[in-house]
């Protein structure tokens, strides 16, 4: 017999208040301390800076994109700089961007690697066809699907 489930509870330490305007620990009439190296927005030979997104996506345009690499392949700026250069755009955004979408991808394709390429797709397309044999159903094998297929 199932004995009935207890409950325990853990105290948590006092919160600082949401409203009270100031991080736990910080005096309030001291500025925080810029960290990291300083802005170069408007510095010569810096281009000038992004216009803040309009709009509820916010999505890159080609310019900012540009921008991006410029600042990042050619001037050699940390991201918090760069974030400099884009209002309403963090630097977490702006690196994803750059990572994920628009810095160089080095890739040298060995022998090996396209091999292994072809054979993921060959194991991915014996796969696609088996599931799809399967939603049809009726005892139809994944060739006889693929052969039809063909013929649309």
């Amino acid at each position: 017999m199932a004995l009935p489930q207890q409950h325990h509870h853990h105290r948590l330490p006092p919160q600082a208040s949401v409203h009270s305007g100031h991080r736990h620990g910080m005096n309030p009439e001291s500025s925080p301390v810029p960290s990291g190296p300083p802005s170069v927005v408007g510095q010569p030979g810096m281009p000038d800076p992004a216009p803040r997104p309009k709009g509820p996506k916010l999505k890159f345009t080609p310019e900012e994109d540009a921008l991006l690499v410029e600042l990042k392949e050619n001037k050699n700026l940390t991201w918090k700089q760069i974030a400099d250069f884009f209002p309403g755009r963090t630097s977490g955004t702006l690196q994803v961007r750059y990572c994920t979408k628009l810095k160089a991808k080095d890739v040298t394709w060995t022998d090996e690697m396209v091999q292994r390429l072809q054979r993921a797709i060959q194991e991915y397309e014996n796969d696609r066809w088996r599931i799809i044999a399967g939603k049809v159903g009726n005892g139809f094998t994944p060739a006889a699907c693929r052969e039809k297929a063909s013929q649309f």
